[in-house]
């Protein structure tokens, strides 16, 4: 084989034809759409993962552009999973992706596995958990836990601006972070006390100053009236600034994607026999081709 010439070329280099493969055959779950969620789906579906489905309930609130990737003045009051599908489908057209439009809460099951199974037509592989409320969060995990499925989980990312204090392991691990702390005593009373992969940081969480709803905080989200996820409904407002959210992201991806890839020896890696030049890529261009 002379070379290979696809959007993803430049990953085969890296990983190999195995680990490509490996990733095309990869269903990943993502539950949450937002600052933490929306980075990780990309980072995913810029992988070559071959079928994402993204769950979330939310619609984009001008408030959102701060930190999420699909938030715009012209996406305000749009809905997240279908904003990402659309941008998904413009890096990789031949890959599967599927929105469901609904928030993951205990009374609802097994639905979201079930209805991401359906729509896949495949089981889910694997589950990256971006759900910032704690009951739902920690159904999820235990969920993922019985089933069986590798699940990767974000922990607090607002109220914190030092990139240099997160951290990714096993959730046994975490310190520091209060969030974390909450999600490990509810788990630990259904049995579970690790094997779950976390980010988290272990920088002191800032106070929220002014942000208790009812006081100098006024909800704008475009939905105000829904029962669920508006700003009249939360407890407290939390800050967030702009790259802590997309790096839990992008670091759950990286440390899925690395699972994945457990076991290839990348020193014998079968790839490309040489990198083609600028010219000869253009003469065998095809952007459809996987």
């Amino acid at each position: 084989m002379a070379f290979r010439n696809h959007r993803f070329s430049r990953l085969e280099l890296l990983v190999g034809k195995e680990g490509l493969g490996r990733f095309r055959n990869l269903h990943v779950l993502i539950v949450g759409a937002g600052g933490v969620g929306g980075y990780a789906a990309e980072a995913i579906a810029r992988s070559a993962v071959g079928k994402i489905t993204l769950v979330d309930h939310d619609e984009v609130c001008v408030t959102n552009v701060n930190r999420q990737i699909h938030a715009f003045t012209d996406t305000v009051g749009k809905k997240k999973v279908q904003l990402l599908v659309d941008r998904l489908q413009k890096i990789n057209p031949l890959a599967i992706y599927h929105g469901i439009d609904e928030h993951h809460h205990p009374d609802k099951g097994d639905f979201i596995f079930e209805e991401a199974e359906r729509l896949a037509g495949q089981p889910v592989d694997a589950v990256i958990d971006c759900i910032d409320t704690l009951i739902p969060k920690v159904d999820l995990i235990a969920r993922c836990k019985n089933k069986n499925i590798p699940i990767w989980s974000s922990m607090g990312s607002a109220s914190r601006m030092d990139p240099s204090q997160i951290k990714c392991a096993d959730i046994s691990e975490t310190k520091v972070d209060k969030f974390a702390k909450q999600i490990r005593l509810k788990l630990r009373e259904v049995g579970i006390t690790s094997g779950v992969r976390v980010v988290y940081s272990t920088e002191e969480a800032i106070d929220p100053e002014q942000a208790v709803p009812g006081t100098e905080w006024q909800c704008i989200c475009p939905t105000i009236e829904k029962e669920f996820g508006a700003c009249q409904h939360k407890r407290v407002m939390l800050g967030t600034i702009s790259y802590l959210p997309p790096i839990f992201g992008l670091w759950l991806a990286g440390d899925l994607l690395q699972h994945y890839l457990q076991g290839i020896d990348f020193k014998k890696r079968e790839t490309f026999e040489k990198t083609p030049t600028f010219d000869e890529f253009q003469k065998v261009l095809k952007l459809g081709q996987a």
